[in-house]
């Protein structure tokens, strides 16, 4: 776990590369609570956004493998894609979010922002398991309803 906190340190030191990437508020606007929401996603760091266990390959050091899904936004939300794969592992959303909180870019994460983020999450496993009800699916969406849940009562 600590090799995928130091990766995503690295990454969010990594200069984003000058090439058209979509931007996370446009990735999100169909899930977003609040279309003022969409602010808290913005930003100009390179965002993997698909941290699932076949994409982060943990050796010596851990590395990013696939970025079909590349994006700009803020820094922090990788770390916010993760939440919902440690809690779809089995970590409490409080874990989880512990384990977000030792990357650099988490700090810099607005409360209500994670909370507005973990709301998109949910939607978007929603919709993503409805299409395709599988295993894995279904799973994901249960871990970012989990969290949803949890930042509500925050």
């Amino acid at each position: 776990m600590a090799s995928v906190v130091a990766l995503l340190n690295r990454l969010g030191g990594t200069p984003r590369p000058d090439i058209p990437l979509r931007q996370a508020e446009q990735r999100l606007k169909e899930y977003a609570g609040d279309p003022a929401d969409l602010a808290f996603f913005s930003g100009d760091h390179l965002l993997h956004t698909d941290l699932n266990n076949t994409n982060v390959l943990v050796a010596e050091e851990a590395r990013l493998v696939d970025w079909a899904w590349a994006t700009r936004g803020a820094a922090w939300l990788d770390a916010g894609y993760w939440v919902i794969w440690l809690i779809a592992s089995g970590h409490s959303p409080a874990s989880a979010e512990g384990w977000a909180a030792r990357t650099l870019a988490w700090a810099a994460a607005p409360g209500p922002g994670i909370t507005a983020f973990a709301a998109a999450g949910h939607r978007l496993w929603t919709e993503i398991s409805t299409s395709d009800p599988g295993p894995w699916t279904t799973r994901l969406e249960a871990a970012a309803r989990v969290w949803d849940e949890y930042r509500a009562r925050a």
